[in-house]
């Protein structure tokens, strides 16, 4: 079918998310594939077209229709990265122009429409960018921050504390759960997969790490003091990595949306917005993110093509499920 469309690419996390759409933010197709992260995953180019050549395919349409193809990919900090972004991106038959932003950045723009605003990210991965009222692009890592609280962080944290005997009787149950989800039953046991690293490959042991988090956010909002004490260290990291940006505003008030399964959980995100009504350096004001960072992907791409981003196109575009944050 011969019909223009723009591909919007979202790299972070453990997924690949590709989107296309029609010049009025109609959803041709969607898929998702593995990482896009090379540093993490030796297949991520595969990955890329692997899901952009089946977005293709899907929406019935031809390669040389495509207007602009904007991708977001962790990693990419530099016009230095384009060194290997721009061969991870390169689809066969495609030949339309081509923009490469962190993931982040795609990011911001589905959850602010390329107003200004803080957004925390932490699932997958962790980071905080902030887009000011003069269209700067800042990072919690310009100032040398680094949030430690993506899934896995958390989850070695825990670990660590129940091996170091750091733990109190209420929080026995939970490290039960622990044992369990490792899959072993003595605490000798326990000690023995830990001192092996639990799994030889990093990128499978970090995964596993990862799908363990929601054991402990669930265990937080129960009290348990093992589980608040990491999910604290979290919100304070957080805290700290939204307000050093925040004073490179100029409002009073500034807005902050909350991205990823981490931040998004009930308890981190109760406590961090708790936190940030204090008083300090600004106001916070927590909002919704208006779209995904997919669909974020699709708007930058749509703008590069001279599209204004209006109420109908937004419409159309939020008629599918996976343009939308749960």
């Amino acid at each position: 079918m011969q019909r223009s469309y723009v591909i919007g690419l979202e790299g972070g996390g453990t997924k690949t998310r590709v989107m296309l759409t029609d010049l009025q933010g109609r959803v041709l197709s969607y898929q998702e594939a593995g990482s896009a992260h090379p540093n993490k995953d030796p297949h991520a180019k595969q990955h890329i077209q692997e899901v952009v050549l089946g977005a293709i395919k899907e929406a019935n349409v031809e390669r040389d229709q495509a207007q602009y193809f904007v991708a977001g990919l962790p990693g990419y900090e530099q016009r230095q990265d384009l060194e290997w972004a721009n061969p991870l991106t390169e689809i066969p038959g495609l030949s339309c122009p081509r923009l490469i932003v962190n993931d982040s950045e795609v990011g911001h723009a589905g959850a602010f429409l390329f107003e200004p605003g803080i957004m925390a990210i932490s699932g997958t991965g962790s980071n905080v960018m902030g887009r000011t009222e003069d269209e700067r692009i800042l990072f919690n890592g310009s100032f040398g921050h680094y949030a430690r609280t993506a899934a896995r962080f958390l989850s070695y944290d825990a670990v660590y504390q129940i091996l170091a005997g750091q733990i109190k009787h209420e929080d026995q149950p939970l490290k039960k759960k622990v044992m369990q989800f490792w899959n072993v039953k003595t605490s000798h046991e326990f000690r023995g997969r830990a001192s092996q690293q639990f799994i030889e490959n990093r990128m499978e042991r970090d995964r596993q790490f990862g799908l363990m988090a929601p054991l402990l956010t669930e265990a937080a909002l129960e009290n348990v003091p093992l589980a608040k004490k990491v999910c604290d260290e979290a919100v304070h990291s957080l805290e700290i990595g939204i307000r050093l940006l925040g004073g490179s505003f100029e409002a009073e008030i500034v807005k902050v949306c909350y991205i990823g399964s981490v931040i998004r959980s009930t308890y981190i995100r109760q406590h961090l917005t708790e936190k940030l009504q204090k008083n300090a350096n600004k106001k916070y004001q927590v909002v919704e993110p208006s779209l995904s960072p997919v669909a974020g992907a699709i708007v930058m791409a749509l703008k590069q093509c001279e599209i204004k981003i209006e109420n109908k196109l937004l419409i159309h575009l939020l008629q599918h499920p996976q343009s939308r944050i749960n």
